[in-house]
């Protein structure tokens, strides 16, 4: 298909960086497999982590080249389909149904960004940490393999630490529990309930 025949994997290694602020970008990476941080440095140095894009999601510049305002850094890998914007506005014309998946995709981008942002405004660390484990579990009570606590603390904007620590808490007050699949869930309510 002419989209494959555009389309080129790529692979990247942890803490590789795929892309700097301020570089000029005119290519879009759908995200096969790993996660990447993106990440904006203030004038004063700071880092800081806006978010995380994992598979199925989609990071780069679209629908033209642009600039960056954020570097994007791998965590752990990365597994990427990469066109350039050129290429895949041009196959967007051919295919429209290219277009729709691109914009379901963005469009369950945007919601996840505005959530996290609002989490981030209205819950503590620990809420956030809660939030992230059921929105793992996605509707079960269960969440397999057991998560990377090093993930959830990014995905939930905090520490390794502090994650780690909200996690023990709960398995302290019989809310989860580790087992050989993974993580339960042994009281949602009790869990939704410390979302704060």
């Amino acid at each position: 298909m002419q989209l494959s025949a555009k389309m080129s994997l790529k692979k990247f290694k942890h803490k590789e960086i795929l892309l700097h602020q301020g570089d000029m970008n005119d290519q879009i990476w759908l995200i096969l497999d790993g996660n990447a941080q993106l990440q904006a440095i203030g004038f004063d140095g700071k880092v800081t982590l806006l978010t995380a894009q994992g598979a199925g999601e989609v990071i780069g510049a679209f629908p033209d080249a642009l600039q960056s305002n954020v570097d994007i850094k791998i965590y752990r890998h990365l597994s990427a389909l990469q066109i350039s914007v050129t290429n895949l506005k041009l196959i967007m014309d051919e295919y429209p149904s290219v277009g729709r998946g691109l914009s379901k995709i963005f469009g369950n981008q945007y919601h996840m960004i505005i959530n996290r942002l609002a989490m981030h405004v209205t819950l503590t660390a620990h809420g956030r940490v809660y939030a992230e484990l059921l929105r793992l579990a996605n509707g079960s009570d269960f969440i397999t393999p057991f998560p990377v606590v090093t993930a959830i603390g990014l995905m939930a904007q905090t520490s390794r630490e502090t994650a780690s620590r909200a996690i023990m808490h709960l398995r302290r007050r019989g809310i989860i529990e580790k087992n050989e699949q993974g993580l339960k869930i042994l009281s949602r309510n009790m869990l939704e309930d410390l979302v704060i």
